[in-house]
């Protein structure tokens, strides 16, 4: 038996035995939840679950003080008939950036062919650069490795197993992680929930950004690596008013060369930037100036007034940009030049305005852009205009002003001609101030398809328009899977107020390449490889005040005869559309034909090789066939008739045959 005195000791002992506990849990967790800023790792490996097989190995992460650096000599396989092998793997990671190496790689999922490397290389600097390299690549002996792939990424697929399904390689890939980039060199990605090892990455980097001042307000020559590093960051540039030039700007790998640049910024808002010339020619043989890589401009000016409205001029129209081995017009807003093969390689955008998240707009002169990842990007004339910049604060009694109103607009989910064709669906008309077409009877009833086809899901779907702003907005969209061109996004949101336009998505993969959550950049294009077909996520166009923004556009109008548009503000009504305002209801939806009748013709899937498949057809109409004029029913007599001639032909020849015999 226990007496109270010594009850009561116990009760204090425990409870200072649990508090001490509680304690030495909080501070370790408290510790783990530090971000570090820059970490690396080598191998990672995960479950059809997401449970851990491998934890990231060797695992570095710098926060503060010296280099940390850890190895592993070499891994092992972790399930039997699963091949996961590595050597020389090695982590670092520093105040300046990461770096993870493995000096060879076998792996091998179960009844999937071997994937083996060597000399993988991943790294990030707090700069915002990334580097990925292999000495190596191969995917069942066979070379996967495109070096001029790899400072964006691309995926190669596997065969399918009969058992584990598809699986796919993704090389070089470019994610965000809590705000830091994150570099992974390899990503094996089985399907989840089936295949014993689901995902292995090997090689990955992380990097926070360095602390970074403001923006400049005005800048006048920016040049950036494939890799991300700055080769002119902005220069000259100023961060209020006033005004600077620079007789020559210049910079390094390749020659990148600017002379007579001048900024100015007013009081007003206003502002100005003015390029005498630029030169960027990698190639350097005599006739380098003339080559498709090539970029080469004269006598450009932007002007931007205090009310934001934006001019671009040049000195000789005739002869202003040089680009893809020729002189382009500047009279649009974006060239874009393709190779012999039909497949852009080069992009120039005029006059680029892109609204910010604070609500200024960046406006570019020129934004040119190498799609093939070799050569670096150019931006000339760059002005950072905000509104409450545009001008002095009114004495002595400021009065309140308001956002302008929207124009009319018409907002809707998604429209398709060509193969799988699908009429505005979930239209709101101007003046609809409340969220839509949100019915409560299911996730089915906000659900536009094209049916069996299986080639467009769009779901969770919201729209609205009214004074203040026109808006979509997705849950998920998926566009002809398993194909070249497939998309996959999740929370897709557009918005457009008088102000600009915004979109936003949670991430996903846009023709094999990732596209990181957060804000995108208006006209963000991707091509899709061995196509003509071109996605365009945040495409905008302005035809005087005919306003029009697309979340995502997918154009094969040269190809499969398709236009694919999700998430639509429009200044226009829907053509299609008897009752914009109505949406209650999506559009019908294309089905296919069961064969039962040959006057139905329907749009057909596409094959996972990107070719129509047999049994669809890419007419939208389903009346019968034009007559031909011969009856079917007169097939016989044509053919006793055509017997007959046949008959007496050979007779005749026979007759005339004798008669010139008996003559001789």
């Amino acid at each position: 038996m226990i007496t109270r005195p010594r009850t009561g000791l116990l009760t204090l002992v425990f409870g200072a035995v649990v508090t001490a506990a509680i304690v030495a849990g909080v501070v370790p967790a408290s510790g783990a939840a530090t971000i570090a800023s820059t970490s690396a790792s080598g191998i990672q490996m995960l479950d059809a679950d997401g449970g851990a097989l491998q934890q990231p190995a060797p695992l570095s992460e710098w926060t503060g003080g010296a280099t940390v650096e850890n190895s592993l000599a070499q891994t092992g396989d972790v399930l039997k008939l699963n091949t996961t092998r590595t050597t020389g793997v090695t982590a670092r990671a520093a105040s300046d950036g990461a770096q993870a190496t493995i000096d060879s790689g076998l792996f091998q999922l179960r009844d999937r062919v071997p994937i083996a490397f060597t000399g993988l290389r991943a790294s990030c600097g707090t700069d915002g650069s990334t580097s990925v390299t292999f000495d190596t690549l191969t995917v069942d002996g066979k070379n996967v490795l495109n070096t001029s792939k790899l400072s964006a990424g691309y995926t190669v697929a596997l065969p399918t197993s009969a058992t584990w399904g598809s699986t796919r390689l993704i090389v070089g890939e470019r994610t965000v992680d809590r705000g830091r980039a994150q570099v992974t060199a390899l990503r094996i990605e089985a399907e989840a929930g089936w295949s014993e090892i689901w995902r292995v990455r090997l090689g990955v980097a992380v990097c926070a950004p360095a602390a970074l001042a403001s923006p400049a307000l005005v800048s006048g020559v920016t040049v950036t690596a494939p890799s991300g590093a700055v080769l002119i960051p902005g220069a000259p540039h100023l961060d209020a008013e006033g005004s600077v030039s620079a007789q020559a700007v210049s910079g390094t790998a390749p020659a990148s060369t600017a002379s007579d640049v001048s900024v100015a910024h007013a009081a007003d808002g206003s502002s100005a930037v003015s390029v005498g010339s630029f030169r960027q020619v990698p190639d350097t043989s005599s006739v380098g100036d003339y080559m498709w890589s090539a970029l080469r401009v004269y006598g450009l000016r932007l002007s931007v007034d205090s009310d934001g409205s934006s001019r671009l001029t040049f000195a000789d129209t005739g002869s202003a940009v040089f680009v893809n081995g020729i002189w382009i017009n500047t009279g649009t807003d974006l060239y874009t030049g393709v190779d012999a093969t039909g497949s852009p390689r080069v992009r120039v955008h005029l006059n680029e305005r892109v609204a910010q998240s604070d609500g200024s707009v960046l406006i570019t002169a020129l934004r040119y852009e190498d799609l093939t990842g070799a050569y670096p990007a150019v931006s000339l004339g760059v002005v950072r205009w905000s509104p409450a910049a545009a001008g002095p604060t009114p004495t002595p009694e400021p009065t309140t002003t308001t956002a302008p109103p929207l124009p009319r607009r018409y907002a809707f989910a998604v429209d398709a001609t060509g193969p799988s064709a699908i009429a505005p669906a979930f239209v709101a008309a101007p003046g609809e101030t409340m969220t839509a077409h949100v019915a409560s009877t299911g996730a089915d009833a906000t659900a536009v398809t094209d049916g069996f086809a299986g080639q467009i899901a769009v779901r969770g779907i919201e729209t609205s328009s009214s004074d203040a702003a026109a808006s979509v907005g997705v849950d998920d969209l998926v566009l002809y899977p398993g194909t070249a061109m497939e998309v996959s996004l999740r929370d897709v949101r557009l918005r457009v107020t008088a102000v600009g336009t915004t979109l936003t998505t949670g991430g996903g993969t846009v023709a094999g390449q990732t596209v990181p959550a957060g804000a995108v950049a208006a006209g963000t294009r991707f091509a899709v490889a061995g196509r003509t077909a071109v996605v365009t996520l945040n495409a905008q166009a302005l035809d005087g005040q005919a306003q029009t923004a697309v979340a995502l556009q997918v154009d094969d109008r040269r190809g499969l005869g398709a236009l694919v548009r999700v998430g639509v503000v429009t200044a226009d009504a829907p053509q299609n559309s008897s009752d914009p305002g109505s949406g209650s209801q999506p559009a019908p939806q294309p089905r296919p034909s069961d064969g039962s009748s040959p006057e139905q013709l329907t749009p057909g899937p596409i094959g996972k090789d990107d070719v129509r498949a047999v049994g669809g057809a890419a007419a939208s109409t389903s009346t019968a066939l034009a007559k031909t004029g011969a009856e079917v029913s007169a097939v016989p007599g044509l053919i006793i008739a055509g017997v007959l001639a046949a008959v007496g032909g050979g007779v005749l020849i026979v007759f005339t045959r004798r008669r010139r015999a008996g003559r001789g």
